[in-house]
C-alpha cells in the first residue's frame, strides 16, 4: 500500500488480455559474467517457479526497470504487511478516507511521472499493476479492446476492511483527477478488492 505500504487466485498474479492480435517482442542475445553461486540460486529459483532461466533473468531486469529503480524515488518504502494491517485497523473510516485523499493528491501525479513517464488513465493503470505484481499480492486483471477499453482486477491483500476502504478511495481519486468523471463500483471483502473501470471516453 502506498502509504500505509493476494491465496484463491495465484501466487503471482494473473493477467487475461482479449486482444485481435499478438505481438512479440524483439529481444537480443547479450553475455554477462555472472558469480557463479548466484546463477546457481537463479537456476534453483527458476526450476522452482518452473519457469526457464532466461524468463526469470528477463523478469527480474523487468521488474527492475519498471519499479525498483525508482520506486524509492517515488515514496515507497518496504513494510510488513501485519504492521499495516493492525494500525489500519484502530483508524476511523472517515481518517481513511482523509489518508487517502492526502496521499492522492500529494503523491500520485508526482509517483506516476517518475515511475512511467506520463500522467494518463493508462500510465496510471499501468503504475498500478507493477505495484501489485511487486508487492506481491494474488490478483487478477482482465482486458479488452475489442471496440471498447474495459479493465476489471481483482487484488487480494488480506488485510481487512478497511484496507478495501483506503484502496478504493484512493484509486477512486486518482482516475477522477485523471478524468474519469464517473463513480466506480468497487467491491470490498476482508480480503480483496474489485474493480471494472472502463477508459473509453478518457
Amino acid at each position: 500500500m502506498h502509504l500505509l505500504t493476494q491465496k484463491f487466485l495465484s501466487t503471482s498474479g494473473e493477467k487475461v488480455q482479449t486482444t485481435s492480435t499478438t505481438t512479440r517482442e524483439k529481444s537480443e542475445s547479450v553475455t554477462f559474467r555472472i558469480n557463479s553461486k548466484l546463477l546457481k540460486n537463479l537456476r534453483r529459483e527458476a526450476v522452482q517457479k518452473d519457469i526457464s532461466t532466461n524468463t526469470l533473468v528477463n523478469k527480474l531486469i523487468k521488474d527492475h526497470l519498471n519499479w525498483h529503480s525508482n520506486a524509492a524515488k517515488a515514496g515507497f518504502i518496504s513494510v510488513r504487511r501485519p504492521f499495516v494491517s493492525k494500525i489500519i485497523k484502530y483508524l476511523p473510516e472517515q481518517e481513511i478516507v482523509s489518508l487517502a485523499e492526502y496521499v492522492a493528491k500529494t503523491t500520485n501525479k508526482d509517483s506516476i511521472l517518475l515511475m512511467k513517464n506520463e500522467y494518463t488513465i493508462k500510465s496510471a493503470l499501468d503504475f498500478l499493476e507493477s505495484w501489485i505484481k511487486l508487492s506481491g499480492y494474488p490478483y487478477r486483471h482482465e482486458g479488452t479492446n475489442n471496440g471498447q477499453n474495459k479493465h476489471s482486477y481483482v487484488i487480494q491483500h488480506d488485510m481487512g476492511m478497511k484496507a478495501s476502504l483506503y484502496l478504493a478511495s484512493l484509486y477512486q481519486l486518482l482516475f477522477d483527477e485523471l478524468g474519469q468523471n464517473k463513480t466506480i463500483e468497487f467491491d470490498k471483502t476482508e480480503h480483496t478488492l474489485a474493480f471494472t473501470i472502463d477508459i473509453t471516453t478518457s
